[in-house]
């Protein structure tokens, strides 16, 4: 396919941008994809430069990019890029168009914000190179848009001996140290800002190790202030070298620490390669650097305090075992979730591009819908031909149960629970909006729930399943206090209204990768205990679900590249085992329900035989996802 990146720089101007265009650029290029860099700074080698003010650039830059014609356009880090996006999507509408954040945007006149956020709301999907900063900047500027978490990668392996040897020859540190790196464009007032802690530090960590040196990579107005400042508090202990053209691996490798302070960052890229390149990391607890850096596992989380920089900086300098365990940790983290493969993974879908992904089949038992009350044919009918096509594709799926089957149907839940993973649907579908309840209603009912499926089956139901997606920040604290190890309530991109005006659900901006929900919205990440793994969205039908009734209406094929281009990770199939039954007469159910249902199973058939060929289909509980990691799958071709 073809894909525009709009960057506001390009090399020789350096920084995070820069990088993250270059190298998903190379990695897109490595995969058969015609890439196309157009930016408003910088050299011609490898861009196309529209230089001029933002204004300006739009109109320009979406003239190249209808002489290029791409498939998808990807926008990053200002404005104007995503502007000239827009501009050109407005002529092709087919053409998705994504904008990435790389750094938190100031907050200037209301009515900026305003324009910025009805300009991400016309984007396909806004990205962030860190949850911290887009869920920060969603809460600032509240577009109505898709989100997905796109982390950059590194590629970067240490340098030789005598790479690292030449660097330090030609930068004069030859015989030096131990070497503290700090790496960044001394231009952003807030990052500097950490870099003068950082450089207040030094005083102490050299009345420690006399010899520490700390080596400060990058250019900018705030030098001679900074060498000024070094100058006073650590006279000797600070060196300059300006804008260090391609640092990693030679610079990162050079240091024994790599120190990243700062007030403001969305996810460094040379935090992650001094991570990759061996070097021992004490970093700032600001923006997405949390979720890379465990504290004392992988690196040091500090306050911006010196004496608490100081501090260990000078702990990992005195401890060589304390050191390697650091770098060991840290490389394996990034070999395992920070590669460019992976972001492309993430980004690939979202441009249109079918992928391979990592699949988890869910089935909703309840009590068939627009039918006689207390008419389960579902479960009597249909699920028996379900469950073995099942068997004979070798998968094993994770049935969400109502607890009213207790009841009437209690011999095959048992069934159920021996061959498949058992999750709770809540009492029934007597409430269709759970979210309707208060918090003691909700805490009642699925206690109830919880208590009946395990009183039939002998089985504690862990994962639970809100009737019609319906949970809200009640049900989150619900399901914690009784233990519930995971939700999969929220299908993002879901909004459902009430006289239009009123909403009942707002989905819309939902992660699609699982994540800790808020006990507040679980549509928003937080601090819960519990996981929330989303049902995938359907791309070619955007707030449903790819389930049966898409099957059957649309066919095999469109059921499978719904899959392949869904931006989620897993892709949770969910299936209804009514729509296994022919549908109702016509006047009694939707009319969706006419195409949606039937009691033929060869089209689900063929769809389970074709899951199992092209994607990699597992259960919740195989998900590494479960204990911090959402690697997906590798890619098709």
């Amino acid at each position: 396919m073809k894909v525009a990146m709009v960057t506001p720089y390009w090399f020789p101007v350096r920084g995070g941008p820069t990088t993250y265009v270059a190298k998903l650029a190379a990695e897109l290029r490595g995969r058969g994809h015609t890439v196309l860099v157009v930016a408003r700074q910088g050299g011609d080698d490898g861009a196309t430069i529209v230089a001029g003010s933002g204004r300006s650039f739009v109109g320009r830059a979406a003239a190249v990019l209808d002489a290029f014609g791409p498939d998808a356009v990807h926008a990053h880090g200002h404005w104007y890029t995503l502007a000239a996006g827009l501009r050109h999507a407005r002529r092709r509408p087919e053409c998705p168009v994504v904008f990435t954040l790389h750094t938190p945007f100031p907050l200037r006149s209301w009515w900026r914000r305003y324009a910025f956020r009805f300009l991400m709301s016309r984007a396909s999907f806004v990205t962030a190179v860190s949850e911290n900063l887009l869920w920060e900047s969603l809460g600032v500027f509240r577009p109505q848009v898709r989100t997905r978490v796109t982390y950059p990668g590194v590629a970067d392996k240490p340098s030789e001996a005598k790479e690292r040897e030449q660097f330090l020859r030609e930068s004069g540190l030859t015989g030096r140290g131990p070497l503290i790196g700090y790496l960044g464009r001394l231009s952003w007032p807030k990052k500097v800002q950490g870099l003068e802690q950082l450089i207040r530090a030094m005083r102490t960590v050299r009345e420690a190790v006399p010899t520490a040196l700390l080596v400060v990579g990058g250019d900018g107005p705030f030098r001679a202030d900074l060498e000024a400042l070094a100058a006073r508090e650590a006279p000797g202990g600070v060196t300059f070298l300006g804008d260090v053209p391609d640092p990693a691996p030679r610079f990162f490798t050079a240091t024994q620490v790599y120190a990243h302070i700062s007030y403001q960052e969305g996810l460094p890229l040379a935090l992650l390669e001094g991570m990759a390149c061996g070097s021992a990391v004490v970093a700032s607890a600001v923006g997405g650097i949390p979720e890379v850096i465990r504290d004392g596992d992988n690196g040091f989380l500090v306050s911006n305090d010196p004496a608490e920089i100081a501090r260990r900086i000078v702990e990992i300098l005195q401890s060589p075992d304390l050191h390697r365990r650091l770098v060991e940790r840290a490389k394996a983290d990034v070999a395992l979730r920070f590669t460019w493969p992976k972001t492309a993974e993430r980004l690939l879908p979202l441009y249109g591009a079918p992928t391979r992904h990592r699949v988890v089949v869910t089935v909703d038992l309840e009590r068939d819908y627009h039918a006689d009350p207390g008419s389960f044919r579902g479960t009597t009918e249909a699920w028996p031909k379900m469950s073995d096509l099942f068997d004979r594709h070798g998968i094993r799926a994770h049935v969400f149960a109502t607890s009213d089957l207790t009841t009437s149907h209690p011999e095959e839940l048992r069934t159920i629970a021996r061959g498949h993973e058992l999750g709770c649907h809540g009492e029934s579908h007597d409430v269709e909006y759970l979210s309707s309840k208060p918090y003691e209603w909700q805490l009642a009912s699925i206690r109830r729930a919880t208590d009946a499926l395990e009183r039939c089956t002998g089985v504690q139901p862990k994962a639970f399943r809100a009737p019609n997606f319906s949970a809200n920040g009640d049900t989150i604290r619900a399901l914690q206090e009784l233990g519930y190890r995971l939700d999969s309530s929220v299908l993002p991109g879901r909004v459902v209204r009430k006289w239009r005006a009123v909403k009942l659900l707002d989905f819309l901006v939902a992660p699609r990768d699982p994540y800790r929900p808020s006990r507040e919205d679980p549509a928003r990440p937080g601090d819960s205990t519990l996981w929330e793994i989303p049902v995938a969205e359907n791309p070619l039908a955007p707030g449903g679900p790819i389930g049966l009734g898409y099957i059957h209406a649309y066919g095999v094929e469109k059921a499978l590249e719904a899959v392949a281009r869904s931006a989620a990770d897993p892709c949770v199939v969910l299936i209804h085992p009514w729509e296994l039954l022919d549908p109702p007469r016509p006047g009694r159910g939707p009319a969706w329900m006419q195409r949606g249902c039937s009691s033929d199973p060869a089209k689900l058939d063929e769809f389970l035989r074709r899951l199992r060929q092209e994607h990699e289909v597992l259960t919740f509980e195989d998900l590494p996802s479960l204990t911090g990691s959402t690697t997906p799958a590798p890619s098709r071709g």
